[in-house]
């Protein structure tokens, strides 16, 4: 065996090996997380804290009107645009989320 054979043998042992790695994909989005804007807790559950001052608190351990403002003082800093590929997670809920 030659440089050449060598060099070959090597370079498709390389190749299968990272053929092997690769994992295949079903799903650009799973179709549990593609619903989220449906059934994720975000949406389900804010609207029902937000009607309710005392539990509002009690899950986010701040008030509304404190919410309100922190969200008002961060929201340009946090948003995020919407791309071709997928829509930006909220700045309010991104917030919610970290304080939760």
């Amino acid at each position: 065996m030659d440089d050449l054979d060598t060099a070959i043998f090597v370079y498709s042992a390389i190749r299968v090996l990272r053929k092997k790695k690769r994992v295949n994909r079903k799903w650009w989005v799973h179709p549990i997380n593609s619903e989220r804007l449906l059934n994720g807790a975000f949406y389900n559950l804010y609207n029902l804290l937000r009607a309710d001052n005392a539990k509002f608190f009690n899950y986010f351990r701040m008030s509304q009107s404190t919410f309100d403002e922190l969200f008002n003082k961060i929201k340009t800093k946090i948003m995020r645009q919407d791309t071709v590929m997928r829509s930006a997670i909220p700045a309010e809920e991104m917030l919610a989320v970290t304080l939760r």
